[in-house]
């Protein structure tokens, strides 16, 4: 069936590799985590970066400011870790795991939407920005169990077969 389709069949995916280095990006990014909350913020990661806003003592616009980068060093690790595992290859790629994967990214699209639309609906003023940042590392998050509950039974029902 994938000759029948021709390119159109293949998803854009990362290389099978790219999900060891997801995980060793989210082992890093606990990594930060743990300096940041509770290793006493080491002033090597004070560093001037630009700012579109800055809102501490007071509220600044496009300024560079100096802060402590391992919170969002942290988070960028996160992101991209769960961005390379559930975006990457598996080792046997088929049209129907490519199916899979298409049905889950719409379960989860949906399920991200919901949630964000109660977010909306009961968390008010700046924390909002907060809480969303989250839903959407949340949506990677039920992307990637999803797709390997469904891969799983998948390849259960292929091996009963």
């Amino acid at each position: 069936m994938d000759e029948e389709l021709g390119e159109e069949a293949n998803l854009p995916l990362l290389p099978y590799r790219f999900r060891y280095a997801g995980f060793a990006l989210i082992i890093l990014g606990f990594g930060a985590a743990y300096l940041y909350f509770w290793g006493g913020r080491p002033a090597f990661f004070e560093v001037p970066v630009f700012a579109i806003v800055t809102s501490y003592v007071e509220t600044r616009w496009f300024v560079v400011a100096q802060t402590n980068s391992l919170d969002e060093i942290s988070f960028l690790f996160f992101l991209f870790g769960l961005l390379f595992i559930g975006f990457s290859r598996d080792k046997n790629e088929n049209h129907i795991t490519n199916l899979i994967r298409i049905k889950i990214l719409f379960y989860s699209v949906y399920l991200t939407t919901l949630v964000w639309g109660l977010a909306y609906l009961t968390v008010f003023g700046w924390p909002i920005i907060v809480v969303s940042a989250f839903i959407f590392a949340t949506f990677l998050i039920v992307y990637i169990i999803l797709l390997r509950l469904s891969l799983v039974m998948y390849y259960k029902n292929l091996m009963y077969q």
